[in-house]
């Protein structure tokens, strides 16, 4: 019933949207200038809009820089004169708000920068979270995004209330064309899932930015120049059909009444209020300026919703019965790691008393998904193996998601990697960063964790030897690079020999600049050319 009626909703939203909305932009009065503003967020107190503003003097990167978030408090007679939020949640960079907790104690945010012991640090592309303390935030930590990767200047997120689900606007794997939006899930141990491609329904071969997760965590409005816009970019509402995040309604441009002919963008509906923020080119102060809208009915219920959540509660229920345990329905597939196409494997789960063997074989479901139904919070151990392929093992934490679990493909997503057990397979160490000019991890604790798959790897696949290969960007002298590069991958394979594995199954050579795999013309393009690989040899 429930899903019925968001159904009912999302059309009394296009219909509220396209054809009852008589008033134009409502410019947001004493928070635009000359410069440009986007991507406003409101605290959910709403007493706090914090957005973005590019080019100021007053920007840690000055006049250049791409966008500092600044913010502005109501008051009885309005919004006070904006303020630099300050160097803590700023950086050089592109900033912005993804968006907060509930009680508005954490603030979420688009990349961070990361500090080394020598006061030296690196801007990291990703997101990142900040708590308040008293009346500051203090400084962001990021989060752990598996195989996160993106190759654009541009990147933009939302986060939904609940802080398990992020939609993410960027350019990585399986990308359509340019900036693609895609979903990743917290999991029980804090890491977040490998972020998913929602699909060319909602991608194009343009440009999708802006991303926002309404309440009800099926509605998604975003920016794109492709889908059929009336200006430059415009701003779009699609619905999420099932759980797999990937079968979406056809994309609805939000009409006239907030697109122009110029650029709209970063929609946003607080948890409270009359009205929604966005941005907009059109009749600006600026480049761009932030303007107010009002709200559609559909709109209105789902805020209604994720403020006063239904509460049902069962009658039979006596205080002597025992409490119910929580249910995860969760979707597993295995892929090839190199091609991303399902393998046909046996997969071997350990939970608790329980042992269940799959053979994705013998499923009939598209793309081999399977689903099972687990205990919140239990710890699942999973053996897969596969002809052809490294054997893989893995534990995890089963963890509750924002997707509905009465759909048939589940409510969460873990997708695991096989490794072809091939001469010459090269495979990305992710995460094994380290400190600038210096061969010392940079994140020790992360970069163990993932040298520790290696050690697992090898110890069960005994015949196996590899050649760890390192790389640095091509900035500095080729000598000393190529030094560093060596100085670099002998610390990893310091690592992996410490755990037991013998010398004569770990090779080692250092490239320097020499192999980049994209430019180095960008901050972007040099992180990802900073890597270490290791290829099978036997």
């Amino acid at each position: 019933m429930l899903f019925r009626s968001i159904i009912f909703l999302f059309g009394i939203l296009f219909t509220s949207i396209l054809f009852a909305q008589d008033e134009s932009h409502i410019l947001v009065e004493g928070i635009n200038s000359s410069y440009d503003e986007h991507s406003p967020k409101l605290s959910p107190d709403g007493k706090t809009l914090y957005f973005t503003r590019s080019g100021h003097p007053v920007n840690i990167g000055g006049v250049i820089d791409r966008g500092d978030i600044w913010f502005s408090i109501k008051t009885d007679s309005g919004w006070t004169s904006p303020e630099h939020a300050g160097n803590v949640i700023n950086h050089s960079g592109l900033n912005g708000v993804a968006g907060f907790s509930a009680d508005g104690s954490r603030m979420y945010l688009l990349n961070y920068f990361d500090q080394d012991g020598n006061g030296e640090g690196t801007l990291r592309n990703g997101i990142a979270v900040s708590e308040k303390i008293g009346e500051e935030w203090a400084r962001p930590e990021p989060l752990r995004i598996r195989y996160f990767s993106n190759q654009s200047p541009y990147f933009g997120a939302s986060i939904n209330v609940e802080e398990n689900t992020l939609i993410l606007s960027m350019r990585s794997y399986e990308t359509e064309g340019n900036e693609d939006l895609y979903v990743t899930f917290k999991q029980g141990d804090g890491e977040w899932s490998q972020p998913k491609n929602l699909g060319n329904v909602i991608n194009t071969e343009g440009e999708e930015w802006s991303p926002f997760l309404a309440a009800d965590n099926k509605t998604l409005y975003f920016t794109s120049n492709f889908h059929d816009a009336i200006g430059g970019r415009d701003i779009f509402v699609a619905q999420r059909l099932d759980g797999s995040w990937q079968d979406w309604s056809v994309p609805v441009n939000l009409g006239e009444e907030i697109n122009t002919e110029g650029a709209e963008r970063d929609y946003f509906i607080p948890l409270d209020g009359e009205v929604a923020f966005f941005s907009s080119t059109q009749n600006s102060e600026g480049f761009g300026d932030i303007f107010n809208f009002p709200i559609s009915i559909a709109e209105k219920a789902m805020q209604e919703a994720a403020v006063l959540p239904e509460v049902v509660t069962d009658v039979s229920t006596t205080n002597d019965a025992p409490p119910k345990e929580s249910v995860v329905v969760m979707t597993f597939q295995v892929l090839d790691k190199r091609t991303e196409s399902p393998v046909l494997a046996k997969v071997l789960m350990n939970y608790g008393d329980r042992q269940i063997t799959i053979n994705t074989e013998e499923l009939e479901s598209d793309n081999n998904f399977f689903v099972m139904s687990l205990e919140e919070g239990a710890k699942v151990s999973v053996t897969i193996e596969a002809e052809g392929y490294l054997k893989y093992e893995e534990t995890f934490t089963t963890y509750a998601s924002a997707e509905e679990s009465d759909v048939e493909k589940g409510s969460a997503v873990e997708t695991f990697y096989l490794t072809p057990e091939e001469v010459g397979t090269k495979v990305k160490i992710e995460n094994v960063l380290f400190k600038r000019g210096s061969a010392a991890f940079s994140e020790p604790a992360v970069a163990t964790t993932q040298l520790d798959k290696i050690v697992l790897m090898m110890e069960e696949n005994p015949g196996m030897a590899i050649r760890l290969e390192g790389h640095t960007d091509n900035r500095g002298d080729a000598r000393l690079l190529k030094e560093l590069s060596q100085e670099r991958v002998k610390t990893v394979r310091g690592y992996i020999l410490s755990k037991g594995i013998s010398p004569d199954r770990v090779e080692f050579v250092g490239f320097g600049g020499e192999n980049p795999i994209t430019d180095n013309e960008s901050a972007q393009g040099r992180e990802i050319n900073r890597r270490v690989e290791f290829v099978i040899i036997r």
